[in-house]
């Protein structure tokens, strides 16, 4: 078995740009409500086990994911941003407020593969950061693999700064 790299970004919220990403006004970005909590985890689920490069840790970050919208979802620890096409929901992302916290991005940013490369990875990365920074956060992480495609060309946004972790996150 291949070892996973693992790399965290981090950004100055205080330097984060005021102007958001435009959507395109056929989505429709809300706070994900207990009502949508299947329809999240489906998005999610679609979302990771059709990443390739998630293939060698896919059950590790699926227990992640089914924990976080079974448990800290309902329970409040986490907060849901999601887009939706009609009642698709077709991308999310999970916001933590805790700055004690290794990831307040704890799932990342989730897009179905067939809605990729339309600005909907940007939009939630800002709208999370946005909402964290709303919430009295100086500074919000996210720890994801290396080489996925949104370390080379989403997280990097916003001056999100990348460092390279030893060993597996907790």
């Amino acid at each position: 078995m291949r070892l996973s790299t693992w790399v965290q970004f981090s950004w100055n919220l205080k330097a984060l740009p005021a102007a958001s990403p435009k959507l395109d006004a056929r989505y429709l970005a809300e706070s994900a409500s207990l009502d949508d909590q299947a329809l999240l985890k489906a998005a999610v689920t679609r979302s990771l086990s059709m990443e390739p490069a998630w293939s060698d840790d896919l059950a590790s970050r699926m227990k992640l994911a089914e924990e976080i919208i079974d448990s800290a979802f309902p329970s409040g620890e986490v907060t849901f941003i999601a887009i939706k096409h009609g009642a698709r929901i077709i991308a999310a992302t999970a916001i933590r407020d805790a700055g004690d916290k290794v990831s307040n991005l704890p799932l990342g940013v989730c897009v179905l593969n067939e809605y990729r490369c339309r600005g909907l990875g940007s939009f939630l990365l800002h709208e999370g950061l946005r909402r964290l920074k709303e919430r009295g956060l100086e500074e919000a992480r996210l720890v994801t693999k290396k080489g996925l495609p949104a370390d080379r060309y989403l997280y990097p946004k916003f001056g999100g700064v990348r460092t390279v972790l030893s060993g597996v996150p907790a």
